[in-house]
């Protein structure tokens, strides 16, 4: 990791809301990013018309991927996984011989709209071919990822990315299915995306009836050889940039206090309390206390996969000092405090109190966050951790005060 990958990294934010004119989404374009960086995916719930296109297109425009790298699905109960996958038809030329036509799938970010709406069966296959970055049609296997030749040799190459960003409507739960916990554990994160202040509402309507009228006004020029070659050559540049980035991120190492607290968290919600670590009797003790008879499902080894990746993502993209960038590791415990909710909110179910009359969906996510706030502070080890010194836990849990007062995630 250079400091020219950390500069990066942290001008894509910006020139989102500049070229996407979009704006108070800065940390949701930190998490795509992160999960671009780390082969996930994100689940993002939202009201319908909150600029979830948009944001796709301005991000692959910033990152400089072009408009064709972003495909778009929307779900609907009658949709099949061929619609998704694609399937063989007959050639243009000879019809009598079937070749394989591509399905939306094949893109480098693709935003699949109201998933919960597909049948079981279709999620299945969008989530299959999430995890696994190919899709097997008749039995002949196609890869979503292809390399991509940096020299004229081909001597180097960079694979292309794919990345899903889901979206379910939460006010409209009609002729919906909703994804099991074993599905959901696919995903990265999980973002909830509100609605922005007045201010950028304004920004927002401004921009739409400018673009409405530039549509009419305005016909699309031609693109001529040298800007197609411009594009290609500056598309290669972002693989390239991409791929040390992620490369940088992945090989790095987290702290021992870091890691060993992201273990606590999973031991703890599956009752393992003989596998948790550096913990005192006392804080073991109210650990216990707090999560005996409240965990329904429990965190499993992709929850601490995808927490670790994360944490070291978000202290990269967003926390790390450009200047000092092999120290990016070190800022993990603001990272950790940042990120513990949206990669964790979608892969726990706890028994929530049934006395609590002011009952919604906002505000069953709400007490699903604070309760997971509290798990993991209280999973914190207090006792020294290999060259951490003890007070671990009153680090994480001042950073994890201090995300209160920061944009929702």
């Amino acid at each position: 990791m250079t400091e020219k990958d950390i500069e990066f990294l942290r001008s894509i934010p910006q020139a989102v809301e500049t070229k996407g004119k979009l704006s108070e989404l800065d940390h949701v374009v930190a998490a795509m990013l992160v999960a671009l960086l780390s082969d996930g995916h994100i689940l993002l719930e939202s009201n319908p018309g909150l600029g979830k296109t948009a944001l796709v297109k301005a991000l692959s425009n910033a990152l400089g991927l072009g408009p064709s790298s972003v495909g778009r699905i929307q779900f609907t109960p009658d949709l099949m996984p061929s619609d998704i996958t694609g399937t063989l038809m007959p050639d243009e030329v000879d019809p009598q011989r079937l070749t394989f036509k591509k399905g939306p799938i094949f893109s480098e970010i693709l935003l699949a709209d109201e998933i919960n709406r597909a049948t079981p069966k279709t999620q299945a296959a969008m989530l299959e071919a999430m995890a696994e970055f190919r899709v097997t049609v008749l039995g002949q296997t196609y890869e979503l990822r292809h390399p991509n030749d940096l020299d004229p040799r081909g001597v180097k190459q960079v694979l292309n990315p794919f990345m899903v960003l889901a979206t379910q409507n939460p006010i409209d739960q009609d002729g919906t299915f909703d994804l099991p916990e074993a599905q959901l554990d696919r995903f990265m994160f999980k973002v909830k995306l509100e609605l922005p202040s007045a201010d950028t509402l304004d920004k927002i309507v401004e921009k739409e009836l400018s673009n409405t009228a530039a549509e009419y006004s305005k016909p699309r020029p031609a693109v001529s050889a040298s800007e197609e070659q411009d594009e290609t050559e500056a598309r290669l540049e972002t693989l390239k940039r991409l791929e040390n980035a992620r490369r940088g991120i992945m090989s790095a190492k987290l702290p021992e206090a870091v890691s060993v607290h992201i273990i606590n968290i999973v031991m703890a919600t599956n009752g393992r309390f003989d596998q948790v670590r550096y913990l005192s009797s006392k804080r073991q003790s109210a650990l216990n206390a707090m999560v005996a008879g409240r965990v329904e499902y429990p965190l499993g080894t992709r929850a601490a996969i995808s927490l670790a990746k994360a944490t070291l993502g978000w202290a990269a993209v967003v926390e790390a000092d450009p200047s000092r960038p092999d120290e990016f590791p070190f800022e993990s415990v603001a990272a950790l405090a940042r990120v513990v909710c949206p990669v964790l909110r979608h892969r726990i179910r706890i028994d929530h109190e049934m006395s609590d009359t002011d009952y919604s969906p906002a505000h069953e996510t709400q007490r699903l966050d604070d309760y997971l706030k509290e798990l993991a502070a209280a999973a914190a080890p207090d006792l020294a951790v290999g060259n951490d010194l003890a007070g671990y836990h009153l680090r994480f849990k001042a950073k994890l005060d201090a995300t209160r007062e920061m944009g929702h995630l």
